[in-house]
């Protein structure tokens, strides 16, 4: 196996908060929600060596994956390092509560890349970011982003797009730059239970503004990392995107909950995804279940292949399409969007060397 990518919910579904938006509440709550068991760690990292990759990325998620323990985390990448012999990419998906100097210090021994949740400034992430109480939950993100900054771990701001803020997005850029934050990723609010909480035509909106604020910074020399924008300006100097919603390919790692069952998709772990689990005899091999979850990933409309933005987009990802799997809830967004900004996005490699 030339590489392998795992992404690993240790806490399951629980949390110490309760996000408005959060996608994977109801199919969690339908569980026996419990920290990873040692023995299901130690099957994990055992199938790892078995099915010995030359390269890995293991990324942590949740639920809150520090609610595992430090503990948890420090014995597995020990026993990684005894029994996988490959590079270890590690990363942490984390809400912030918990990390403080003992989390920070382990996180930049190990190389960690930390993404924080935060969506903007008190007003805005107050909206749906509140702890179990319905309290704010701003301070204490802030003091674990001083943690991280005082231990030189990289991290980045994660950081939910919904009709409100992508209104407010110079707001919240002008909030994350006096912060110091040079890393962000944004991503589309949809609601399962109730549909979309973004529309086309406010996601429009935010994907011009946000670029605008982008590369009016990048012309004065202060370049800020957006994820979709790092993605889309990669495809259009030759480059693979790095982000699996931008492939136009769904297959790209393995989801394994903390009672060891696997699925193709952290947004799709539900009982009908199952592909299987950590303590079969080869959980990673694809199988006829993933095959078909790919497969279906592929449905695009002739007119979308023939679109002249469709390099970029690539039918976009798999959870924002509708009508069987054919069609981009957000593709009205997009078309308006990539002929905005496709020429800049051009002269911006060109002119500053970009991702040189």
């Amino acid at each position: 196996m030339k590489t392998l990518s795992l992404l690993v919910k240790p806490a399951a579904g629980l949390c110490n908060m309760r996000c408005g938006y959060c996608f994977y509440r109801a199919a969690s709550e339908l569980r026996d929600n419990r920290i990873m068991a040692p023995e299901t760690a130690d099957e994990l990292i055992s199938k790892i060596a078995a099915a010995r990759p030359s390269a890995l990325s293991v990324a942590f998620q949740g639920g809150e994956p520090t609610l595992a323990g430090l503990d948890f985390f420090k014995d597995f990448v020990r026993k990684m390092k005894e029994a996988v012999p490959c590079p270890v990419g590690y990363s942490l998906q984390t809400n912030g509560l918990l990390i403080d100097g003992a989390w920070a210090a382990f996180l930049k021994e190990n190389a960690f890349l930390v993404g924080v949740s935060l969506d903007g400034d008190r007003r805005t992430n107050d909206r749906y970011r509140v702890d179990n109480h319905g309290e704010s939950v701003l301070p204490r993100v802030l003091e674990a982003v001083s943690a991280l900054k005082k231990h030189g771990v990289d991290f980045n701001v994660l950081s939910v797009i919904d009709d409100e803020n992508a209104k407010d997005i110079d707001a919240t850029w002008k909030y994350f730059k006096k912060h110091g934050f040079g890393f962000l990723q944004f991503i589309p609010y949809v609601d399962e239970g109730g549909g979309p909480k973004l529309t086309p035509e406010a996601y429009e909106t935010f994907l011009k503004r946000s670029f605008d604020l982008w590369y009016e910074d990048l012309t004065r020399g202060e370049y800020i990392s957006v994820r979709h924008i790092d993605n889309y300006v990669g495809i259009l100097m030759g480059r693979q995107p790095e982000s699996c919603a931008m492939r136009g390919l769904c297959g790209g790692y393995f989801t394994m909950e903390a009672n060891g069952d696997i699925y193709p998709c952290d947004f799709y772990c539900k009982e009908e995804y199952k592909i299987g689990s950590v303590f079969d005899d080869e959980p990673f091999t694809q199988n006829e279940k993933q095959r078909r979850f790919i497969e279906d990933s592929l449905t695009i409309r002739e007119t979308c292949k023939s679109c002249e933005y469709y390099a970029l987009c690539r039918g976009g990802c798999r959870r924002d399409r509708t009508d069987g799997l054919t069609k981009n809830r957000y593709c009205a967004a997009y078309r308006g969007f990539f002929g905005y900004a496709a020429d800049r996005m051009k002269r911006a490699a060109e002119a500053f060397g970009y991702g040189e």
